[in-house]
């Protein structure tokens, strides 16, 4: 009786431990007999270019759930990034970009997104590129000679190609592309988009095909809207003529001897071309601008005053000294054939003198002039003579000056004066008074 809890105790644990043993082999068996875990799917990145090259969403979706590399290539290098921007699939293409894809690829013939989304002128894609990219060369060119500002306008989306022209780095030449550009963009008069090109390249820009610039051929056919566009867009006006011009741009040329000069001196710029022209609205704009009129050709060190003056353009050469009186104010009249001059001052004969122009075999130029420069003691360096009261016309190889006057033509080509009235003339007359020699 005493031991009867005891004994009880000992069987109720026995019973307990025999009890769990067989609840353990219960489990262990199920766990051996039952459905093993699904095993990890492999996908190459093979299957998901042709995933996206065949448009398959549930093969898509598949591969970027298991993480698959999306910078696979198919045959012909292109990546699924590239495949799906050329498809316009623009959905797919966000999510590879999400998934990693690398955006600067290009495929074997230098095809890449960006020009993709260019060319079908998707500008939220292009941004999304432009933002994940860590490689972007927007002026390289496809093996066709592509480039991704061409394939912009092929696209048409005004805002792409203003996206595209702001990326493209600093040039010296202008691209086909970038004329075209240039070409429709002063077309539609966009000023900042014609400034923005301009900015990009330090050569001036040119038709496609042509050597001569823009800004030489407004000037040379007068298109005053053209002209005036390139120049407030930032066009220089210190730009200079090439070496060997177009021939339709020679023929826009009138002056024979400014043709002479444009074909064989080198180095004229825009301001020597409007000055020989008579161009005198376009010269001011250019000296306005900051053209400078002092430069001096190669061949012949010419100054744009020198070609306005060989060429005949008085009121020209005037801009270009910086002034001088209308000649309804001020002027001298100067008569080879009767050997006098006459000072006009508000259409009026104020006064007259005569004069000795040049005995045969050396003739006084007839025409227009402008006095260029005065010297009180001036001496010539061809005949070693003095020539008191020199003023020269026109920048050329003579002038009026105080001298020997018989009456009749004597000089080698000068117009001799009474030292009176060489002395007056020379007081009253300013820099840039119109002579003409009749």
């Amino acid at each position: 009786i005493i031991f009867g809890p005891t004994l009880f105790m000992r069987a109720f644990k026995r019973r307990f431990v025999f009890a769990a043993g067989v609840l353990l082999l219960i489990v262990f068996w199920a766990i051996a007999v039952g459905p093993e875990p699904p095993a990890r799917i492999s996908i190459s990145p093979e299957e998901l270019v042709r995933a996206v090259t065949i448009q398959r969403d549930s093969l898509i979706d598949l591969c970027l759930i298991e993480h698959v590399d999306p910078n696979g290539r198919d045959a012909q290098g292109r990546t699924p990034l590239l495949i799906a921007a050329s498809q316009q699939d623009w959905k797919t293409a966000r999510r590879l970009v999400d998934a990693g894809a690398l955006v600067d690829l290009a495929d074997k013939n230098g095809f890449t997104p960006f020009m993709a989304a260019a060319m079908h002128g998707n500008l939220e894609m292009l941004q999304l590129l432009l933002a994940r990219s860590t490689n972007f060369h927007p002026e390289a060119t496809c093996t066709d000679g592509r480039d991704l500002l061409g394939l912009a306008l092929d696209g048409g989306n005004p805002e792409i190609i203003n996206t595209v022209i702001e990326c493209l780095p600093q040039a010296s030449k202008w691209t086909t592309s970038t004329r075209r550009a240039l070409s429709a963009t002063l077309l539609a008069q966009k000023k900042e988009q014609i400034r923005l090109l301009l900015s990009k390249h330090t050569a001036p820009p040119t038709p496609e095909g042509k050597k001569v610039p823009f800004l030489a051929y407004s000037i040379a056919g007068n298109n005053s809207s053209l002209f005036s566009t390139l120049l407030a867009c930032g066009a220089d006006p210190n730009t200079v003529l090439p070496s060997q011009c177009d021939k339709d741009f020679l023929a826009l040329l009138s002056s024979k001897s400014l043709r002479g000069y444009v074909e064989e001196d080198r180095n004229l710029t825009v301001v020597m071309l409007a000055a020989g022209l008579g161009q005198e609205d376009y010269l001011r704009v250019l000296l306005d601008a900051g053209a400078n009129r002092n430069r001096l050709t190669s061949r012949d060190k010419m100054s744009a005053l020198d070609i306005a003056a060989e060429t005949g353009h008085w009121r020209a050469a005037q801009i270009l000294l910086g002034g001088g009186p209308s000649p309804d104010r001020l002027r001298l009249e100067i008569s080879l054939g009767l050997q006098r001059v006459a000072l006009v001052k508000d259409g009026v004969q104020v006064y007259r003198t005569h004069c000795s122009t040049g005995r045969p075999g050396y003739s006084t130029k007839r025409g227009e002039f402008v006095i260029t420069n005065k010297e009180r003691y001036h001496r010539s360096t061809i005949y070693h003579v003095d020539m008191p009261y020199f003023m020269r016309l026109s920048c050329l190889d003579f002038g009026m000056h105080a001298g020997y006057v018989p009456n009749y033509p004597a000089s080698h080509g000068c117009i001799r004066l009474p030292e009176e009235a060489a002395r007056r003339f020379f007081s009253e007359l300013p820099v840039g008074t119109l002579v003409t020699v009749q």
